[in-house]
């Protein structure tokens, strides 16, 4: 205690006292209020930046919100549109398989119809031929008439003919 006792001088303590209260005043008189005002303008600057970031937070949910019902909605479309075009798909293939049996059975029918005709033209072009045949035969058999058994050799011997020339 009595390195404090001897180191202090009152006098300076005094003075230095004196001189705080001084500055202080003079502060408090020309620069607090400055400073408070500063101090003040800079919370206000803050809250309203704070402000800004809550509003833009704001605006960025609800802008998120609207990208994805607008999201969810193209998402539907889509799907609708996918779905529709395999349902064209579904009723061309339909289409083309009814076009196609249609045509399968023109083709069929006019097929029968031209082996029907190919059968009548051979019909008839077998019968002119027996009747050719059948004519020759008769003529051969007038001409040689001699025996039954000779009539059947004259008649193979006609058809050996028909069958060389053909």
């Amino acid at each position: 205690m009595d390195f404090f006792a001897s180191a202090i001088n009152l006098k300076e303590v005094f003075v230095q006292l004196i001189a705080f209260l001084i500055i202080l005043w003079v502060l408090k008189t020309f620069a607090w209020s400055k400073i408070l005002g500063a101090m003040d303008a800079r919370r206000e600057r803050i809250r309203l930046e704070l402000e800004k970031i809550e509003q833009a937070k704001k605006e960025v949910e609800s802008l998120r919100t609207t990208y994805e019902m607008h999201l969810a909605q193209i998402e539907d479309q889509a799907r609708e549109k996918l779905q529709q075009v395999i349902a064209d798909g579904k009723r061309i293939s339909r289409e083309l398989q009814d076009e196609a049996r249609q045509n399968a059975r023109s083709i069929l029918d006019k097929a029968k119809s031209d082996i029907e005709l190919e059968i009548d033209k051979a019909k008839a072009s077998l019968q002119h031929e027996i009747a050719g045949l059948t004519i020759l035969a008769t003529e051969r058999l007038l001409q040689r008439k001699i025996d039954a058994a000779k009539d059947e050799e004259i008649i193979l011997d006609i058809i050996r003919e028909i069958e060389k020339q053909k």
